[in-house]
């Protein structure tokens, strides 16, 4: 059995009501209407209406080091909405998941988010989520994405999607004009159906870095959107019944896992940033070092250096060194 982690947010509502916004087709929709939406196979579907559902959590957090929410969904008291139309529904799926099904093509499910009183308005987090698709309750037929949105208020906010069909995945930024694709690519690791892929998202700023399975695929900056919520983005493209099973929703303080490699013949690692700190160690060819921050000038990157408690400093440089996630996403620091 899972372990479970609810944080409730500092606003401390007392709302009784979990409402759902819905965007529904290709192009920009206002927010939810009252009236529950027909079917549609046209890209510029009906919005679905929104929908009051009484939440039940009761559950007490217990604190977890640097995590701000968390559920895997076993306990149906922690309050995510339960609604069914007539082409989608959402809810909880036993034993283990939350889902959405959408069972029209070329429509977009409502986006589903943390329910009061835990949600809260985040910024600079790093975010976790796994997925998969249910292959039982899908059809073999046509494409769909889904994944995480993120930063949202209302119709305004990014969204990380994979296909796993298509292999693609998809960052997008919604605003009342519509979606516009800020990245997209492919990656042969997402898995095709009934496994989970783990998306993470961190957000710094305005520099969003974005993770399949923990292999980086692309970083975006865009200084629009600074805070907001995070929810559960599902698109049927061409699919007629396309079914998702959300396992846990992990949001934490940002965290960023960095690890580096050299390829040059020998680089000093100096006792400040800057060239006329003295040499402390020698890094050469496939040596691994983890950085934990930036200079003020963001031109040396501050590391650990093995056999000694004091850190040092190594230029940046992209001809002799790779990194496995955004430098930029790493903390300023002085000498």
């Amino acid at each position: 059995m899972k372990s479970q982690i609810i944080y409730r947010s500092k606003w401390g509502m007392s709302m009784a009501l979990i409402i759902i916004f819905a965007i529904v087709g290709c192009a920009g929709q206002e927010q939810a209407s009252t009236v529950p939406p027909a079917a549609s196979s046209t890209a510029a579907a009906s919005s679905p209406p929104a929908v009051s559902v009484e939440s039940t959590a009761t559950s007490q957090p217990t604190p977890v080091k640097n995590v701000l929410y968390q559920d895997n969904f076993t306990n149906e008291a922690t309050g995510w909405s339960k609604a069914e139309f007539d082409n989608y529904f959402i809810g909880y799926h036993e034993p283990e998941y939350y889902h959405v099904e959408i069972t029209s093509p070329n429509s977009r499910a409502p986006i589903v988010g943390i329910p009061e009183p835990e949600q809260h308005s985040y910024g600079d987090v790093t975010i976790e989520l796994q997925v998969l698709i249910a292959s039982g309750r899908t059809s073999p037929e046509g494409d769909f994405r889904y994944g995480l949105a993120f930063r949202r208020s209302g119709d305004q906010y990014y969204a990380f999607t994979i296909s796993p069909r298509a292999k693609k995945w998809y960052v997008f930024k919604s605003s009342p004009n519509g979606l516009v694709p800020l990245q997209e690519g492919t990656d042969d690791s997402i898995h095709d159906g009934d496994v989970d892929d783990l998306l993470r998202v961190n957000a710094q700023g305005p520099n969003f870095s974005f993770q399949i399975n923990n292999r980086l695929v692309t970083e975006v900056t865009d200084a629009d959107y600074t805070s907001g919520e995070v929810g559960f983005y599902v698109e049927s493209i061409d699919s007629p019944n396309t079914h998702i099973h959300f396992d846990t929703l992990t949001i934490r303080n940002l965290e960023v896992s960095l690890l580096c490699n050299f390829n040059a013949t020998s680089l000093y690692v100096r006792s400040g940033p800057g060239g006329g700190y003295t040499p402390i160690a020698v890094l050469s060819t496939g040596d691994t070092v983890e950085p934990f921050g930036l200079s003020a000038d963001r031109k040396w990157i501050k590391i650990k250096v093995k056999g000694s408690e004091d850190p040092g400093w190594v230029f940046i440089s992209e001809s002799f060194m790779s990194c496995n996630a955004p430098v930029d996403l790493l903390p300023t620091f002085s000498p």
